[in-house]
């Protein structure tokens, strides 16, 4: 019997929870039945990894860019129009807003039938000019006319698609992200054994996920106390602004910065506390290995965090921006090691099967082959 061609496409091969869970994808997908494709943007700090993964089929776009380009834009519609019929595409699965628009349209006007997107927050969550977020629902709207099913990783963005994008519950499927569960086995026990604890900041530098309130909390912190250490685990198109920023605070010292990290497991060994300071998200992979690691979290509750994180039993949320707020929850767990403690298990309690990348991709499988009729 012939492999099902199946491409993923996303708009960028960064460091993100999106991009990170459509690669697992890609590497567990069954190749006795579907041969696999990525189309990408040609830049991207996992196009190396990409690139490894056995048995792949990799189109890099060089004008696959994220923000609003009509041209490139254009030649990148074009461009997999013609890729996805030469290929003999069967299934399409888009990731991202971007990736999701062109990538659907592409997929329709080159004949395929079978067009999944996955939601990682919708476009309208972000903070920008209420025109811009309305055409943003606007060609949601229409673009889902033309996919087969939507794929929300968490209720809020189900809720918000019901209510703002396609009204009919059939169009969608819930199919949280997956990881390695081993690869976040940690004895808790061991957690807040130093006298100094350790704080984690695991994000892309970019507005969504608000690097800078990030610092201003650190600064909060540092002034009232001493024992606090802080991670950060990540890069991005803000990343000039947040070291001059870090610069004028005089936190440099206080903020171990270490870049982009392939490994997030190991970063999480370390910490006793993760902090997430987003202005919107769909379901932050973060938390989930937060919770998979046993490691309580202090957050602000937008898009599915609040699905993850339970005020007061799992760690603490507080709302966007309210950065006086998240500096409080911090200084209150870094002194109290019982209440950190409680919290780790609680964690470890509620990280359920449904997070595995094994669970994620037996539904994503299951989704095509039913769409096939199989």
């Amino acid at each position: 019997m012939a492999k099902i061609k199946v491409a993923q496409i996303i708009t960028k091969p960064e460091l993100g929870g999106a991009q990170k869970t459509t690669l697992s994808l890609l590497r567990q997908i069954d190749r006795k039945r579907y041969c696999p494709y990525l189309i990408t943007a040609s830049r991207g700090y996992l196009k190396e990894e990409a690139s490894s993964i056995s048995q792949l089929n990799i189109f890099f776009l060089d004008t696959f860019v994220r923000d609003i380009n009509v041209f490139k834009d254009l030649v990148s519609f074009f461009k997999i129009r013609r890729y996805l019929k030469q290929q003999g595409i069967s299934i399409v699965h888009t990731h991202s807003s971007k990736a999701g628009i062109i990538g659907r349209w592409a997929a329709h006007c080159a004949g395929i039938k079978l067009i999944f997107h996955t939601v990682h927050g919708w476009p309208f969550y972000i903070e920008a000019r209420a025109t811009l977020k309305l055409a943003y629902r606007i060609l949601e709207k229409i673009t889902a006319l033309i996919t087969t099913k939507l794929v929300v990783v968490s209720d809020k963005d189900l809720k918000e698609g019901l209510r703002a994008v396609n009204k009919n519950r059939d169009k969608y499927i819930k199919i949280p992200y997956g990881i390695e569960i081993k690869d976040f086995n940690v004895k808790m026990d061991s957690k807040g054994r130093d006298e100094v604890v350790k704080v984690g900041f695991i994000a892309c530098y970019k507005p969504q996920k608000a690097p800078l309130d990030f610092l201003k909390v650190v600064k909060r912190v540092a002034d009232a106390e001493k024992n606090i250490e802080f991670i950060s685990a990540g890069d991005g198109a803000l990343r000039p602004e947040v070291m001059r920023e870090a610069a004028r605070l005089g936190l440099e010292r206080r903020i171990q910065f270490l870049g982009w990290q392939p490994d997030i497991a190991a970063v999480l060994k370390k910490l006793d506390i993760v902090i997430l300071t987003s202005h919107w998200e769909g379901l932050p992979v973060v938390i989930i290995e937060s919770l998979a690691s046993g490691l309580p979290v202090v957050a602000t509750e937008v898009g599915g965090v609040p699905e993850l994180v339970i005020d007061g039993v799992n760690g603490f949320l507080a709302a966007k921006g309210d950065c006086e707020k998240l500096a409080k929850d911090l200084l209150l767990l870094a002194a109290d090691k019982e209440k950190r403690l409680q919290f780790s298990r609680q964690s470890r309690k509620m990280f359920k099967e449904e997070f595995s990348i094994d669970y994620m991709k037996n539904r994503i499988e299951g989704l095509y082959q039913r769409a096939r009729g199989g």
